[in-house]
C-alpha cells in the first residue's frame, strides 16, 4: 500500500529532481507523491509521482532512498542497479514479492510480463465463455519453488502471461536479484490482458 508524503516531504524530493529532466513534467503545485517499502530493500523504497494538470494523470516512479532517486523506466537497468546500490536481501520470504515488484516495472519487447500466483486471478478471465475458462484453467500451472542450481539462488516455475500468451517457464533469479527464464512452453495463446498503469516514456523503444 502506498503512503501519501506530506507537502513539505514532497516538495524537498522535487527540489532534489530538479537536475533531473525526466521529473520536469512533476510541479510542486499539481504533484502528488507517495511511496511503499519495499521488504527485500533495507532503506530503498518505491516513490509514485503523479501529475494531476494531465488528462489522464500522468504517473512515474522512482526507487530512491531519500537521498538518491532512480528512476524507473520500464528496463531492468534501474532495478539491477539499485539492487547492487541497496544491496538486495533476497530470501525465500520475499522472493515472491520482488517477482512482483520486477514484472510490475520491467517491460518485455512485446509488452508487460504478468507473473499470474493463482488460476483464477487471470485478468479478463470472466470474459471468456465456460469452454474457454476451462481451457486456460487446465492450462494453468501451480507456482513452485525449485532447488537453487549453480549461482541461481532461487528458481520458480510459474505460469506467466506475455504478449498475448500464457507460458510455463522456470523464472531464475540470482542473489543478486537479476532474473532470466529457462525451460518456457507455450501455454494458450491469444488472451487479453489489462495494460499496465504505469507510463513509461523514455524507454527508448522504436
Amino acid at each position: 500500500m502506498f503512503h501519501r508524503l506530506e507537502k513539505e516531504e514532497g516538495h524537498a524530493i522535487l527540489d532534489r529532481l530538479k537536475s533531473d529532466e525526466r521529473a520536469a513534467v512533476f510541479s510542486k503545485e499539481f504533484t502528488q507523491i507517495s511511496y511503499k517499502s519495499l521488504n527485500f530493500y533495507d532503506n530503498f523504497k518505491i516513490y509514485r509521482f503523479v501529475n494531476y494538470a494531465t488528462l489522464p494523470s500522468f504517473i512515474m516512479e522512482y526507487l530512491g532512498d531519500g537521498n538518491v532517486f532512480v528512476a524507473l523506466d520500464g528496463t531492468a537497468n534501474p532495478i539491477y542497479a539499485v539492487n547492487a546500490e541497496a544491496p538486495i536481501n533476497l530470501n525465500d520470504d520475499n522472493i515472491i514479492d520482488y517477482l512482483d515488484f520486477f514484472f510490475e516495472h520491467v517491460h518485455g519487447s512485446e509488452g508487460d510480463i504478468y507473473l499470474i500466483k493463482n488460476a483464477k486471478d487471470i485478468p479478463s478471465l470472466d470474459s471468456l465463455d465456460k469452454a474457454q475458462r476451462k481451457t486456460v484453467m487446465d492450462a494453468y500451472i501451480d507456482l513452485e519453488r525449485l532447488p537453487p542450481s549453480d549461482d541461481l539462488e532461487f528458481r520458480v516455475r510459474a505460469t506467466v502471461y506475455y504478449a498475448g500468451c500464457l507460458l510455463a517457464s522456470v523464472i531464475n533469479v540470482t542473489k543478486e536479484g537479476r532474473i532470466s527464464f529457462s525451460q518456457r512452453q507455450m501455454l494458450l495463446k491469444g488472451i487479453a490482458v489489462p495494460k499496465n498503469e504505469v507510463n513509461y516514456q523514455w524507454m527508448g523503444e522504436k
